[in-house]
């Protein structure tokens, strides 16, 4: 199975202005997220795809096809899909896709293998990497307001304690694949696998407070 492994990296940024550029461990997200990928070995291309020069140029010294993305597909509201044809258009003829996504700065190469891997295995059309979900976030603990009226967001409010509930998992953002009739439909898929990794892997950079956090446990020893 060929698989094009793609880095998405627009210029603009609103919460974070060049979040993209950042250092963590002394190398931009986006160099992070390229050497992820190629270390991850089941790549026959990886790209970076972004409308920006400076992120253009971390894909130098690398194995690495830097893929000028077009300024309609830069914007705020541009969608995965259509950077995603970009690509497949512009690079040639792939069973596959896996967007590795910069901004999971702890994505570890056999993350991505596995996720890889196991869209082939499966015959899925499509593999997400997910987390356990939080035990308080689960949907028994949640709550709404109505003034200050507390009320149970669903119907079932029991005092289960942490332990007893069910287990589940939620997208943690650091890699999706697909194969190339699901990415030719606009990344849609009705049958998606999830593959699991570890929550200390699971770490989504949105803010700014996320960024600061994740330079902090690089400085302290306690991620690579």
């Amino acid at each position: 199975m060929r698989v094009l492994g793609l880095v998405p990296a627009r210029g603009g940024s609103t919460r974070v202005p060049r979040k993209n550029l950042a250092p963590v461990g002394g190398r931009s997200l986006v160099r992070r997220a390229l050497a992820t990928s190629l270390a991850a070995g089941c790549f026959q291309v990886v790209a970076l795809s972004s409308d920006d020069d400076e992120i253009l140029a971390e894909a130098e010294g690398l194995d690495v096809v830097a893929l000028r993305r077009p300024p309609e597909l830069s914007s705020e509201t541009a969608r995965a899909r259509e950077f995603a044809l970009h690509a497949f258009r512009e690079l040639g003829d792939f069973d596959a896709l896996a967007i590795v996504q910069c901004t999971s700065p702890f994505t570890a190469p056999e993350d991505i293998a596995g996720a890889v891997a196991l869209l082939e295995t499966s015959g899925a059309e499509s593999v997400v990497t997910v987390s356990v979900a939080d035990a308080a976030h689960h949907p028994l603990k949640m709550k709404r307001l109505e003034g200050d009226r507390l009320l149970p967001y669903l119907e079932d409010d029991r005092l289960t304690p942490s332990h007893e509930l069910e287990k589940l998992w939620v997208r943690n953002g650091s890699v999706y694949v697909f194969r190339r009739d699901a990415v030719e439909r606009g990344l849609e898929a009705d049958d998606i696998r999830g593959y699991e990794m570890p929550p200390e892997r699971s770490f989504d950079i949105d803010t700014a407070e996320d960024l600061a956090f994740a330079q902090f446990l690089v400085e302290r020893g306690d991620r690579a």
